[in-house]
């Protein structure tokens, strides 16, 4: 393929956006500086509201569409556009089908694919052979799908060339991560406080730090940083000292609001929700522990028929109550579990409480080995996803 006049990236939720976006827009900008990267955003369960903010502000984007004017571009205003090349990365594929067919793009998908919309398809772009065979197994051809790797590992390695050294920590260094969404961080702040002043008893090295998201608007955080505990979730109200998070007992968590991935990578364990922050921590080799809280089920984004409930009236109780049902089913959510196929992270899916986050995390911190050995094994998970972005590009300029 010559230098294409345009590329198209359809996505629309954080992991999507900081995760998988930027080393592609990073790679297609230094194979092609004229050609014009679009980004569009698709109607999304699982966004935040604030991904064109941040995309807009990826080096090497041009041009940014709100999930709003997608009928406009699907009816008309996709016509500027016509033959381009359409990367889908997220959000439901009937929306890159429909502007594929309507606009004669040529379109790929990375990780998802429906055999009711694989005719609109050139080909599909999988992590790890387990992708080949989900792809197979929904009624598409294997000759379509294309081994490439983990995106998240160009990302990281791109995101920490980018900042300056930092030195490491004078002791242990436990890291939260609450997730991108204000009700998340609403929920989690307190809950985390609570487990930081139960590690912080007996173990004076111990610092804790909390890492926001850039989808996080600044006055949302900080409202939602000083929440009082949910009855439902449990923890401790917090008050902000400057960029300290301080609870009744004294115990701070430092808040990180740049250079998230500096602060993670120094790191000796994580605590974290699923998401594509459970693959970035095991590209840095930071051993963590995943938690998904179902103490609020009717709050957690879901795919498919489930989340449609969200949209009925009531619709989000009877939500949670069938995920509280399924939890034994759920399978792994850690993306290094999802990718090796085996329990490297320990996941706790479950109606949690504080002082059972304590007991998980202690037994960690306890256990220098198991930290070491799990810090290796994820580490070497990535390597060979590095250069994800440079093999779809490859891919993309092969013959039509």
């Amino acid at each position: 393929m010559s230098s294409p006049q345009t590329i198209l990236f359809a996505a629309n939720s954080p992991g999507e956006i900081a995760g998988w976006l930027r080393p592609l827009v990073r790679e297609a900008r230094r194979r092609w500086p004229a050609t014009r990267l679009v980004v569009i955003l698709l109607p999304c369960t699982f966004a935040s509201g604030s991904e064109g903010r941040v995309a807009r502000d990826l080096v090497g984007v041009d041009e940014v569409l709100p999930a709003s004017s997608f009928l406009r571009l699907l009816a008309w205003e996709g016509a500027r556009f016509r033959g381009a090349t359409l990367v889908h990365l997220g959000g439901d594929l009937m929306y890159s089908a429909l502007l594929s067919w309507r606009w004669g793009l040529r379109a790929w998908s990375y990780m998802w694919g429906r055999w009711w919309w694989d005719r609109a398809f050139q080909g599909y772009f999988v992590k790890d052979p387990a992708g080949v065979a989900w792809l197979t197994r929904r009624r598409i051809s294997a000759d379509k799908a294309h081994l490439v790797g983990d995106l998240v590992a160009d990302a990281v390695q791109a995101a920490l060339e980018d900042l300056p050294p930092t030195p490491p920590p004078p002791g242990r260094r436990v890291s939260f991560l609450p997730g991108s969404r204000g009700h998340e961080v609403e929920n989690l702040a307190p809950f985390f406080l609570e487990v930081a002043e139960g590690l912080a008893q007996g173990r004076p090295d111990l610092e804790f730090q909390m890492l926001l998201s850039p989808f996080l608007e600044r006055d949302r955080a900080e409202q939602a940083l000083q929440a009082p505990p949910h009855p439902q979730v449990g923890g401790r109200q917090g008050r902000l000292q400057g960029d300290v998070l301080v609870g009744p007992s004294g115990v701070g968590i430092r808040i990180i609001r740049e250079g998230n991935l500096g602060a993670l990578a120094s790191s000796t364990l994580a605590l974290t929700i699923p998401g594509t922050k459970t693959a970035e921590a095991a590209c840095l080799g930071v051993p963590h522990l995943m938690l998904l809280p179902l103490n609020r089920p009717e709050l957690l984004p879901f795919v498919g028929l489930l989340g449609l409930l969200d949209w009925l009236p009531g619709g989000n109780r009877l939500k949670g109550r069938m995920l509280l049902t399924m939890k034994k089913n759920i399978g792994f959510l850690a993306q290094p579990n999802l990718l090796a196929g085996e329990a490297l992270v320990r996941e706790l899916v479950d109606v949690l409480t504080p002082a059972r986050v304590v007991d998980e995390a202690a037994r960690l911190l306890e256990a220098p080995q198991e930290l070491a050995r799990q810090s290796s094994r994820l580490r070497d998970l990535y390597q060979s996803s590095l250069g994800t972005a440079r093999r779809i590009f490859d891919r993309l300029e092969g013959p039509a």
